[in-house]
Formats: C-alpha cells, structure tokens, sequence
C-alpha cells in the first residue's frame, strides 16, 4: 500500500509541473488539427478515387474473356 501511495504522490507532483495550455492556445490548436484532418482525409479519398478509377478501367479490360 505504501508504494501505491509515493506512486500517487509522484504523480501529483509531476503533474504540478505541467504546463497547461491556456483557452486561446486550445482553441487554436483544435482548429489547426481539425484542418489538417480534413486535409489528408481529403488528400487520402482522392488517392483512393483514383486507384478506384484505375483499378476498374483494368478489370473493365481483362475480365471479358
């Protein structure tokens, strides 16, 4: 029991340190994840549009045996 207690202890004291992030810093960094998400989501459907694309164009010439 007493480990438990110096581990909770511990991690008091770390967590005294931490530097938070006031309401402006949050709210600026949710818009810049928010936007680079959109960005490679977008980024990733039109590589996968394109595979698509290609990969039925293929199949549309190979499977009429």
């Amino acid at each position: 029991m007493q480990k438990i207690k110096e581990f909770l202890e511990g991690v008091r004291k770390e967590m005294k340190k931490v530097s938070w992030p006031n309401q402006q810093e949050l709210i600026d960094n949710t818009i810049i994840v928010v936007v680079f998400t959109i960005i490679i989501t977008s980024f990733i459907f039109g590589i996968d549009q394109v595979y698509s694309t290609v990969l039925e164009a293929i199949y549309s010439f190979g499977g009429t045996t």
